[in-house]
């Protein structure tokens, strides 16, 4: 599918008009959708999410499916939520990131030109699983979204002619920390147990850990900071009997951000080691 995942810029005026928390449902409502099929089916799942979310009161992530609502419905293509865009629990990381794959596998053989109702319901789903997944206090939505985008992705498969199970790719976790610290916290020591148990299963796996430090504090010692943290990973990666070929760490300090910010403005997203496991 040709250029299938490139976010178009068109939509940046419906973005800034609709910046408000909460506000964006109102414009996204407007929107008269425009393009294939399966846009237009993503585009209508997109304001039912953004619809039940504000209803709930939660305004944020209203405006969050109601962007992307405004963005596929405005002719740009909308990929399934990345991993990387949410804080999900550390023990859901592996089945939302295989999830994603059979599903990027199916959307790439063709399921939203052959099947664009349940195409878009499986992207549609996924997006609310994952967002379900994030605030994980709902058991019974969780399972709704997960259920859902299960049985869609069921029902496309089938219908994609010679889809075959992909290879495996590269997974990514990320382990967080506090300001100024290198210590392993128990949310991070759960991301790293996902992180082995993936390597585990692919057997023979590569090992990329690179440590990443917010702009509070002077460059350089932030560039130590994020080797004590990447070492910090890669040690406990290394306890166990677990098949890596190789691990290689890096650290970059400030100079990668996730969330680009002013100097000296703390920020939690960027004080981080990101695992890649490669088969």
């Amino acid at each position: 599918m040709q250029s299938y995942f490139k976010l178009a810029g068109g939509v940046v005026g419906m973005m800034l008009l609709a910046g408000c928390s909460g506000q964006a449902l109102y414009g996204a409502q407007k929107i008269q959708p425009t393009g294939s099929d399966f846009a237009q089916n993503l585009y209508s799942g997109y304001i039912d999410l953004a619809e039940a979310e504000y209803a709930e009161g939660d305004y944020s992530d209203s405006d969050v499916f109601a962007r992307r609502a405004i963005a596929v419905g405005t002719g740009s293509a909308v990929a399934p939520e990345a991993i990387e865009s949410r804080w999900l629990p550390g023990e859901h990381v592996a089945e939302l990131t295989d999830a994603r794959a059979r599903l990027i596998v199916a959307l790439d053989a063709g399921a939203a030109e052959k099947d664009p109702a349940r195409a878009a319901q499986a992207q549609v789903m996924f997006d609310c699983w994952m967002q379900e997944q994030e605030e994980n206090w709902q058991p019974e939505d969780i399972g709704k979204c997960r259920d859902g985008f299960m049985a869609a992705l069921d029902t496309i498969t089938p219908r994609i002619a010679a889809v075959s199970k992909p290879k495996p790719e590269a997974v990514r976790y990320v382990v967080y920390f506090r300001t100024d610290q290198a210590n392993l916290d128990a949310a991070a020591e759960a991301v790293i147990a996902e992180a082995k148990a993936a390597a585990a299963k692919i057997g023979g796996a590569v090992v990329r850990i690179s440590g990443n430090a917010d702009r509070v504090g002077p460059d350089q010692y932030n560039v130590i900071l994020s080797e004590m943290r990447a070492a910090a990973v890669a040690k406990l990666m290394a306890v166990g009997d677990v098949p890596i070929k190789a691990v290689y760490t890096e650290a970059f300090g400030e100079s990668q951000p996730a969330i680009v910010t002013a100097d000296e403005t703390p920020e939690a997203l960027n004080r981080r080691v990101e695992i890649i496991i490669q088969p």
